[in-house]
């Protein structure tokens, strides 16, 4: 994080009178305590544990920026951006990414997530990004509100696609193989392969892997591994186990979700991901789930999690797994003007690090 911000004492009086401020590492204790009183509201409740850092789901980023409210009575706000590469109709550009809004249920109502919202826009607009985006749970109904009272427009529906590791058929591990720096570049070509013309793709040269790599280290990212087929490169995935970040618990386990009564969910996040033809998205399910069973966790339930632009046709083949699917739309902002890329058309790549 760069240099503290003065408070900004927003025009209110008695009780409902708050300052915004940027965030700050003391900050960190106050801000757990906040995330858990913020269960998300939307069509299946999920209640997240971030300890012992909340701010570790910002460091995969190069360049991040938090903004924290509070009165008389501590923090009762926060939201984060982060700035990052990306591709936008094949051209190298520079991405706002809006994410962590969070009000204390005591404070809603009383424009703090308007004020810190203005703190971020304020921010964000020095930095001259070319997109900005955001993302919003389906059934989160005051943040779908919020969120298009401000400006943006929904883009793109998503998914986060969840399978169980525990109910998948593995298959031989003895295939896989430790991917080294050497061939960064034909998995970065075998990853734009899977995913061809997708705006926001967030690795638009080897560097940029390689830096992503980097910022993980500590943070649960396990490695990059393949497979060859014909004396290449079939495919590729990193495995990055996103509990050291977060943990999730479903809070209405019934129906599809009865096999995660009492369990804490540990994510597993495939990226990035790469295989030449939709087959190889399978091969990449059973393979991971082969590699984690030499590793259980006893109490909770791991599961592999991708996510997808609900219009990307590869990704029907997990449907043979049967995963459980959470939606969310990907909402755009209008920040570069006249000719500046724009979002809407085309599918995106769905960056797990904005999970």
């Amino acid at each position: 994080m760069t240099e503290l911000n003065s408070p900004t004492e927003l025009p209110r009086t008695g009780p409902a009178a708050f300052q915004v401020r940027q965030a700050t590492p003391e900050d960190n204790a106050a801000l757990l305590a906040l995330d858990r009183q913020c269960v998300v509201a939307a069509a299946t409740p999920v209640g997240f544990d971030r300890s012992p850092d909340f701010f570790a789901r910002s460091r995969p980023y190069a360049h991040w920026r938090a903004y924290v409210a509070e009165d008389d009575t501590g923090l009762i706000g926060v939201g984060a951006m982060a700035l990052k590469p990306v591709l936008v109709g094949g051209r190298s550009v520079e991405a706002a990414y809006f994410y962590d809004l969070r009000v204390a249920p005591s404070s809603r109502r009383l424009g703090v997530a308007k004020a810190v919202g203005d703190a971020i826009r304020a921010y964000t607009h020095a930095l001259r990004p070319a997109v900005a985006y955001s993302l919003v749970m389906e059934g989160n109904v005051a943040s779908l509100t919020f969120v298009q009272g401000r400006g943006s427009r929904p883009m793109r529906l998503c998914w986060l696609s969840l399978i169980p590791v525990e109910g998948i058929a593995a298959a031989d591990p003895s295939r896989l193989k430790v991917l080294d720096t050497s061939e960064l570049a034909s998995a970065l070509h075998l990853a734009r392969a899977a995913h061809p013309d997708h705006d926001l793709f967030p690795f638009p040269d080897v560097s940029s892997v390689q830096d992503r790599f980097c910022r993980l280290d500590g943070s649960g990212f396990e490695g990059l591994y393949g497979w060859e087929e014909g004396g290449s490169l079939a495919g590729c995935f990193g495995v990055w186990d996103y509990s050291p970040i977060m943990r999730m618990r479903i809070l209405q386990a019934r129906g599809e979700w009865s096999w995660a009564e009492g369990r804490d969910l540990h994510l597993v996040f495939l990226t990035p991901l790469g295989f030449r033809d939709t087959r190889g998205l399978a091969e990449v399910v059973r393979l991971t789930a082969a590699r984690l069973r030499r590793s259980p966790a006893p109490g909770v339930a791991r599961v592999l999690a991708f996510t997808h632009d609900q219009a990307d046709s590869a990704y029907a083949e997990l449907d043979q797994f049967r995963p459980i699917r959470m939606g969310f739309t990907l909402f755009g902002l209008a920040v570069g003007g006249e000719g500046a890329p724009s979002l809407g058309s085309r599918p995106v790549f769905v960056d797990p690090a904005d999970l």
